[in-house]
């Protein structure tokens, strides 16, 4: 490495050493849950919301009503193939979660976006698939655990489209301070940055901490799997980040505590995918 590289490399560390700093100290202002979302999922949490009362909190986010719509009439949900046009009979088919779940994903895309002139603006857009496509794989992996006290598939779906929102964080600030785009800046402190606006946003201190711990990979929990095992996992399968497209090529990974949990192996490997595949691609389409 030259002199100039070494150089370089300090200022970057330094860099982004003292925004960590002014982060931790409150100094530079984390994103908000954009209000029309913030109101949604608020209203959620009402344990006696009908499904009525429901219909009309969706109808409040137009592009929500969109996105309800196509998870409703997607193969997954849609079996008899007859399609739905009516919001109420969409939440009704989909749930409460599966609400909450596409308005997070539709708030994340908004809270999180640069301008199509930024020469980061495609790299964003494949923040934006890669947390769908992992949400994708979780939702359908967990839905196939046979364990009463392994996580929801609703809230692994959840997990994983906030999973990535400290890299998409990262990456809004990059025209402004450009070091952020740095791949140091973003293995290094994008899971810390992520849990801390999670947090910031209200959800679980059981979803803040998967975040925060995303790239731990050796770290085994006794029990059922976690919100984090099936991150992983998640994550590997969907091909959501270097550093996990790499695991699979690596030897050894099947003893990865995630894996072991989950019984992944690679004589298995390759059915789960394709046991999954329509499941996922449907909900791809539906997130569309």
């Amino acid at each position: 490495m030259s002199q100039a590289q070494a150089d370089t490399k300090e200022l970057q560390y330094n860099f982004l050493q003292d925004f960590a700093n002014h982060l931790n100290r409150g100094e530079i202002e984390l994103p908000a849950f954009p209000e029309v979302y913030a109101r949604i999922l608020s209203r959620l949490e009402d344990p006696d919301l009908s499904m009525a009362d429901l219909a009309k909190v969706v109808t409040a986010a137009p592009d929500l009503c969109v996105r309800v719509l196509r998870m409703a009439n997607s193969a997954l949900l849609n079996r008899s193939g007859i399609e739905v046009t009516n919001v109420a009979v969409a939440v009704s088919r989909l749930g409460v979660r599966t609400v909450r779940n596409a308005a997070v994903s539709l708030a994340a895309k908004e809270t999180f976006d640069i301008p199509r002139a930024s020469s980061h603006y495609e790299r964003l857009v494949r923040l934006h698939s890669e947390a769908v496509n992992t949400a994708a794989w979780a939702y359908a992996v967990a839905g196939g655990l046979n364990d009463p006290e392994a996580p929801s598939r609703d809230d692994a779906m959840l997990t994983a489209l906030l999973h990535n929102v400290g890299e998409l964080y990262l990456l809004t600030r990059a025209d402004e301070f450009p070091e952020l785009a740095e791949p140091q800046a973003v293995a290094g402190w994008s899971p810390g940055i992520g849990a801390a606006i999670v947090e910031n946003w209200g959800f679980s201190m059981e979803i803040t901490q998967t975040i925060e711990l995303q790239n731990v990979l050796e770290a085994y929990h006794m029990g059922a799997p976690t919100l984090g095992d099936l991150l992983v996992v998640s994550r590997m399968l969907a091909g959501a980040s270097p550093m996990m497209s790499e695991v699979e090529e690596t030897d050894g990974w099947e003893q990865l505590p995630p894996f072991r949990k989950l019984k992944i192996t690679s004589e298995n490997l390759e059915s789960l995918k394709e046991e999954h595949k329509e499941e996922v691609e449907s909900l791809l389409s539906a997130f569309s």
